[in-house]
């Protein structure tokens, strides 16, 4: 069961790769002289693309980062092996398997996800499901350049430490520079937390600009920047009654100078 529905909130905007992106697609065959790290395409067209729950994975990822210090240090988790009373730690869910854990915070309850700031906007699933208030679109290129010049092949070399012997292999990149479209909606389901949902998706821009998306970020990989175009607020009145939406941001603004103009409109 999910909240009503007031209206929804679109984010519209670009995101410029900065340094080389890799996501990546899994190959059933790899050719003699091919590349066993593709990146994931768009199977119509071959052009690269940024997953929606790319965004949303690391997005979550960072706000559970930022809120876990909100735990007492004992609490934080992921729980002790064997513990069976999860719920209390903030990492709590394992997504992973026994042998290679994934643990992430989610609330079991309807009641608990709704007062999360993390669970309201991304989801939860346990004893209640608590559907997530935002959608994230797959984000499509947007560059005029021909394909080949969107994609670079990079070649790295892992050495072995005893006989420093090389082990070259090509990774496809998205080059820097290259521009996708993304769109992000919200449902507004509650009035009184719609500016701080909204300030906290735009803060996660800002926090994953400093961060990377994708794979091999720890070597340079990854690097992004958002431009947001639009903000606007489509009531009930726009679905049913024709009415008009409501700009609220407009211009291709920074996450911050967005923000701004998010806190005096909304």
């Amino acid at each position: 069961m999910g909240e009503t529905i007031f209206g929804k909130v679109i984010i519209k905007g670009k995101i410029i790769v900065k340094t080389g992106l890799h996501i990546g697609a899994q190959t059933e065959a790899i050719e003699i002289g091919g590349i066993d790290n593709p990146v994931l395409k768009d199977p119509n067209t071959g052009e690269p693309y940024i997953p929606g729950s790319s965004l949303k994975g690391k997005m979550r990822s960072l706000f559970e980062k930022s809120k876990i210090l909100e735990y007492s240090p004992e609490l934080r988790g992921p729980p002790p092996k064997g513990e069976k009373d999860t719920s209390k730690y903030f990492l709590n869910r394992n997504i992973g398997t026994s042998k290679n854990p994934i643990w992430i915070h989610v609330h079991e309850t309807y009641d608990g996800a709704k007062a999360c700031e993390i669970c309201r906007l991304f989801g939860s699933s346990g004893d209640s499901n608590y559907p997530a208030r935002v959608i994230f679109r797959d984000a499509y290129l947007n560059d005029k350049r021909n394909l080949e010049d969107v994609i670079e092949i990079k070649y790295e070399t892992a050495i072995d430490r005893i006989t420093s012997a090389a082990n070259p292999r090509p990774m496809e990149r998205v080059v820097p520079g290259t521009e996708f479209e993304f769109e992000i909606v919200y449902n507004v389901e509650n009035e009184e937390e719609k500016k701080e949902d909204i300030k906290n998706l735009i803060n996660l821009m800002k926090m994953l600009e400093d961060d990377y998306i994708g794979g091999s970020g720890s070597r340079g990989y990854g690097k992004v920047e958002f431009r947001i175009n639009s903000i606007v607020e489509r009531g009930l009145d726009y679905y049913f009654n024709n009415a008009d939406e409501k700009p609220i941001v407009s211009g291709e603004l920074r996450p911050e100078e967005a923000e701004k103009e998010v806190i005096g409109k909304l």
